[in-house]
């Protein structure tokens, strides 16, 4: 069984967020949106979702609500490409897919979308001090174990 590392799974998708949000403000810039409106709407991007993170229930784990199942023995950890790849699905993907689409729209969108992608890694950084290191979970049956 391959399970992956809580902890390192925030590791590794905060600054691939972080980067793909300033990417996604950059490119809003060059599809139009003015400066103004787009760092207000990357900025508020940035916040709502920071915002809406601690709020989200999938994150209860890593505030004790969760009792984690023991490992079971033989377990494997993901290689870091792994972890990172699996936590970009749904959220990092989504958004830059939509953050695509709107920069031939609306580049203001664009903008405010860039700050959604950073804000979430935003969010993945203010977490991991709270991330207990033994954790670890199967993205398969989204179950999560202690080693």
């Amino acid at each position: 069984m391959t399970l992956h590392s809580l902890r390192e799974r925030a590791l590794l998708i905060a600054p691939i967020r972080l980067v793909l949000g300033v990417v996604w403000l950059v490119v809003a810039r060059a599809a139009g949106a003015a400066a103004g409106p787009a760092l207000i709407a990357f900025v508020v991007g940035n916040f709502g979702i920071v915002f809406l993170a601690f709020a989200d229930p999938r994150a209860r784990f890593a505030h004790g609500e969760v009792d984690p199942l023991p490992a079971p023995a033989g377990v494997r950890l993901a290689p870091w490409w792994q972890q990172a790849l699996a936590a970009m699905i749904p959220s990092t993907i989504g958004v830059s897919v939509l953050a695509a689409i709107a920069a031939f729209v609306s580049p203001t969108l664009t903008a405010l979308l860039g700050g959604v992608c950073a804000g979430l890694g935003v969010a993945a950084l203010l977490t991991l001090p709270s991330i207990d290191r033994a954790l670890l979970y199967d993205p398969r049956r989204q179950i999560v174990y202690r080693r």
